[in-house]
């Protein structure tokens, strides 16, 4: 229900507006398979390792995948990469096998052994 009392005010100032701030991006992973569903990692590093090892950064619970199965890196301009490290079954973005390290776009599907990913970028603000 509207509150009569609250109003939308459009400010009639011809000045540019300031900025708040930069636009920094950072990546997320999200599981989409349903024995792992929500299950995710936030890419807050220049790199992050994916894998069935309790110390990845993002570890799950996949008889398929190796120990160390992936990595997602990020560039000096922000922009992130995802390079299999010769896992045994592989892996795959938006369903061809990747064969060398592989910029990711905003939606992209990764899957690893039974288990698939959407990578997301998420735009934060950084105060200065």
């Amino acid at each position: 229900m509207s509150d009569p009392d609250k109003k939308t005010v459009v400010s009639t100032d011809s000045r540019k507006p300031k900025s708040v701030g930069l636009l920094g991006k950072k990546g997320l992973l999200v599981v989409l398979s349903p024995n792992l569903f929500g299950a995710s990692c936030v890419v807050d590093k220049p790199a992050i390792v994916v894998g069935r090892h309790r110390e990845c950064d993002l570890s799950l619970e996949d008889p398929q995948l190796s120990r160390k199965h992936c990595t997602l890196t990020v560039d000096a301009n922000g922009d992130f990469f995802l390079e299999d490290l010769n896992s045994t079954n592989s892996t795959f973005l938006n369903s061809k096998k990747l064969v060398e390290k592989t910029r990711l776009h905003y939606g992209d599907r990764i899957i690893i052994g039974n288990t698939i990913i959407r990578f997301y970028i998420e735009e934060e603000i950084e105060r200065k």
